[in-house]
């Protein structure tokens, strides 16, 4: 990767491209009229520093071009609004459709456009339309990356190339068409301190090279990786929500109690709670016309006893883990003064909201936070949800550099939590400036919200959560949304959440029509929840393909034991029946044998296949099908419970020397290959059979 130029952009509004007047090997120094800038390229990490005499802007303060080339198409995670911009209307029509009020607003379309054309948009444009969510887009030359990406693969001679752009200790970096690096500051400065600002990595196995790129981040920005955290207890059992069951309109004590003890008393096996938005004592404020926290205070019309009574009694219910809803800032136009003088803190004066937020230094954050989350504890939660968590990138605009206040504000939450025994659920929270300070929290949502009902939506959220695992499953479990298990597609949405290998949970507000079946396909008889071993990734053969738009199947694969599950999706906007094929050699994690004993989970087809071999699939607009790949060990091999989305994750199987140990874990038909045939067993719980 080469250098290609720099170009300054100053506080006056003025820019300049700069002259290069040194290089060396991988080493660039750039000298404009009213500064220098200095690159390094070492072992593929580029790093920055530069020094003016004039301000440089508090928006984007650089831009550095690269020159690079390309063998193939491009994947590009882009944190760009257009992108998500069809969601406003679906959001109004069908979350009000979801709790059985009339919408006001016209149905939006089942099949909307997207990739949409992306704008050109200034910084401010940006962040008045809420950049919190990365979407993926598959194009075809560095020219069409769109503002503000934060990742992107493609091929160059046979290799896979990552680009990755990190967070510095006093700017943020994202992907601009060119391709560029655009350098955001946050506040105006003269100096930006030597600091990488991209990891370029290469390889020939596409998995292998990302997880080796984001581990170089992590050393380098001080996250830790998903697999040196620990799990988090909204991982443990099927989840409720009261978001889609309620909104904030309709949440209370008595709707919360109800639908939960309804929803157990169908023997849905529930083990946790996230109490959403709309608990708050709250006014709306300031020329936004944004809800603000009034006291430290539930809204009494609501919970009249509290909180700590309403999360007593879901415990008293059997419920084991409660969580409650907020946002980084405490609400969304942050707090007045008596809740900092209640925590015993003081608050910032944003220059945006005109409210009172966290102070954006670590002592003074840490303190706040704290303070905030002994109440927390207080009322009996295990964990809490934490909302809006890109607008750290607005909130302390001009006054305070976006990298330093997003560190200090992350790190002081995850303390804070972690002293007070609270686990962390990161949402809105897909943008540099949360993600690479992810230290002790462990899950992050992984697409803009599910919308109820949505034909159209159906196909964006496999598409989106599918995609952007590649990069955020090694930074913490994805976390795919809830879901409404009457859904229309409601299987759609089941399968995929148990192939993310993050929480899963529904957010049903009708427990009359509940799909006790289907969750029963996902649930053991314990309250566990079958899962796959890892995050769920798209296949070899779809990364550079956009399923939306071409007639090919979405496939996220991830294994199970000694098995291999991969999952396949018509999510073709066009509504074309489509068939497509699976192969051993697409699968993101490798496995050695020479042979598969293969089944088809809703056809109930069987089969097997060598290492060359390939399994064919046809799907309906919309269908899915999920595929279980067992390896053939001494002519056998183990399936699992037919009864279930995921039978390998309904057994444990010990190899001995010929033959095969199969523990149950619930009651069911266990299906095998044995001497060259499938059969099945009747088995009950706990019962281990020898094959």
């Amino acid at each position: 990767m080469m250098i290609k130029g720099v170009t300054m952009h100053y506080a006056d509004g003025s820019s300049e491209d700069c002259s290069q007047i040194e290089t060396g090997e991988n080493h660039y120094m750039y000298k404009c009229v009213n500064g220098i800038v200095t690159l390094r390229n070492e072992d593929g990490v580029v790093s920055l520093s530069a020094s003016t005499v004039k301000p440089l802007s508090s928006l984007i303060a650089l831009d550095i071009w690269l020159d690079l080339e390309n063998d193939s198409r491009i994947l590009v995670l882009t944190t760009h609004p257009d992108a998500g911009s069809m969601y406003a209307s679906a959001f109004a029509y069908y979350n009000k459709l979801a709790i059985g009020e009339s919408p006001s607003v016209e149905k939006p379309p089942d099949n909307p456009d997207y990739p949409p054309r992306f704008t050109m948009i200034d910084h401010f444009s940006y962040i008045g339309r809420f950049p919190c969510w990365s979407y993926p887009v598959i194009i075809q030359g560095f020219d069409e990356i769109p503002l503000y990406s934060i990742f992107a693969v493609y091929m160059r001679k046979g290799e896979y190339i990552i680009l990755l752009p990190l967070l510095g200790c006093s700017f943020t970096v994202y992907l601009g068409p060119g391709p560029r690096l655009m350098v955001f500051t946050g506040r105006e400065v003269f100096e930006l301190p030597e600091t990488p600002v991209l990891i370029a990595g290469k390889g020939l196995n596409l998995y292998r090279v990302i997880e080796e790129t984001v581990a170089k981040a992590s050393r380098i920005t001080g996250f830790r990786l998903r697999r040196e955290k620990r799990l988090p207890v909204f991982m443990n059992g099927l989840g409720w929500c009261s978001w889609n069951a309620f909104l904030t309109t309709r949440l209370t004590h008595d709707n919360v109690v109800t639908v939960v003890s309804r929803l157990l008393g169908k023997d849905i096996p529930l083990k946790w709670v996230l109490i959403d938005d709309g608990w708050q004592d709250e006014e709306v404020v300031s020329v936004l016309q944004v809800r603000a926290l009034k006291t430290l205070n539930t809204d009494r019309s609501k919970f009249p006893r509290g909180l700590s009574n309403t999360v007593s009694m879901l415990k008293n219910m059997g419920i084991r883990y409660t969580g409650l809803w907020h946002t980084i800032n405490i609400h969304w136009g942050g707090a007045e003064e008596e809740v900092f003088r209640e925590l015993g803190s003081n608050g910032y004066r944003s220059p945006v909201l005109k409210t009172l937020i966290p102070q954006p230094e670590l002592g003074d954050a840490y303190r706040f936070y704290k303070g905030f989350y002994k109440w927390v504890g207080k009322q009996g939660f295990n964990f809490v949800k934490v909302d809006n968590q890109w607008s750290i990138h607005a909130l302390y605009l001009g006054d305070k550099a976006s990298a330093e206040a997003s560190r200090s504000i992350e790190l002081a939450l995850q303390l804070a939590a972690e002293e007070n025994g609270l686990e962390v659920l990161n949402c809105m929270s897909m943008v540099p400036e949360n993600y690479y300070s992810f230290l002790l929290s462990n899950a992050v949502r992984t697409s803009i919200d599910y919308v109820p009902f949505w034909r159209g939506g159906a196909k964006l959220h496999a598409f989106f959560n599918v995609y952007n695992s590649l990069l955020f499953s090694h930074i913490a479990y994805p976390d795919y949304d809830m879901w409404v298990t009457y859904d229309p597609y409601a299987r759609l949405h089941a399968v995929l959440r148990v192939f993310s290998g993050g929480p899963v949970y529904i957010t049903d507000g009708d427990p009359d029509r509940t799909d006790r079946e289907l969750l029963g396909k996902i649930v053991l008889p314990d309250g566990s929840i079958t899962r796959v071993d890892e995050p769920g990734l798209p296949t070899l053969d779809i990364v550079f393909r956009d399923p939306y738009n071409e007639e090919v199947l979405l496939k996220i694969a991830s294994k199970i034991g000694f098995s291999t599950a991969i999952a396949l999706f018509n999510i073709n906007r066009n509504e074309k029946r489509i068939s497509d094929k699976v192969t051993v050699d697409t699968l993101p994690y490798i496995t050695e044998a020479e042979a598969y004993a293969y089944y088809k989970v809703f056809t109930g087809e069987t089969g097997v296949i060598d290492r060359s071999g390939e399994v064919h699939v046809e799907l309906e607009p919309l269908g899915v099908e999920v595929l279980i790949l067992s390896p053939i060990i001494n002519n056998k091999a183990v399936i699992g419970l037919e009864n279930y989305l995921l039978p390998p994750a309904t057994v444990e199987s010990l190899i001995l020397p010929g033959e095969i140990l199969v523990k149950a874990k619930a009651k069911g038909r266990i299906l095998y290959y044995k001497d060259a045939g499938f059969a099945r067993k009747q088995v009950e719980a706990g019962e281990t059979v020898k094959i």
